[in-house]
């Protein structure tokens, strides 16, 4: 059986999702800061409007930026020497009770969906970019609304408030302060979606 076409609305969220994995998983290099600095407006008029607005003040960030400036700054905020001051986990940020591993929850629904972690890639899957990366795929794959919702809600939007408001509460962040905001605002969106399905 052939899946249908991606509706646009779909397409869209899995390009919002592709973005936010690769802003997340490492600092952007110039061609994507140029790919972001030009990408197309959203409209303003759209039911969420602040989205439009902080997409706005990224791309004008990612224009101004300077490529070596947002890799420090990544490196400095999200890895560090030690102890990274804001962490990119989700693990970090969810509320467990005794005995409750996020990872392993995590674990068990990409093996529920058959989703295979690589070997090359060193990074646990509570990764906020590995969580964006595979609802891209829900997406992409047409798996169902249900499954992005599980993912979403029991391990995406609880951590990604708490990592948006440590992002944006740095000293030390200033392109990704504009990146938090549009995960916040995107995340909403999202989350408001949900809840209406």
């Amino acid at each position: 059986m052939t899946a249908q076409p991606l509706a646009p609305e779909d397409q869209a969220r899995a390009d919002f999702y592709a973005l936010l994995a690769r802003l997340f998983y490492g600092p952007p290099d110039r061609a994507l800061l140029d790919r972001l600095a030009a990408a197309p407006d959203i409209d303003a008029a759209a039911p969420d409007s602040s989205l439009a607005h902080d997409w706005q003040a990224l791309k004008r960030a990612a224009a101004d930026a300077d490529e070596e400036a947002v890799r420090e700054e990544y490196e400095s905020v999200f890895v560090g020497t030690g102890k990274a001051e804001v962490t990119l986990y989700a693990g970090a940020y969810l509320a467990t009770r005794a005995g409750d591993n996020p990872l392993v929850g995590i674990r068990d629904f990409m093996m529920q969906h058959g989703f295979v972690r690589r070997n090359s890639v060193a990074e646990p899957e509570d990764h906020v970019a590995a969580l964006c990366e595979i609802l891209r795929q829900l997406i992409l794959q047409q798996r169902g609304i249900e499954a992005e919702h599980s993912l979403f809600t029991t391990y995406v939007w609880p951590a990604v408030r708490p990592l948006c408001d440590a992002i944006e509460a740095s000293g030390r962040t200033r392109f990704y302060k504009d990146v938090a905001a549009v995960a916040r605002a995107f995340f909403a969106i999202e989350h408001s979606a949900f809840d209406m399905a």
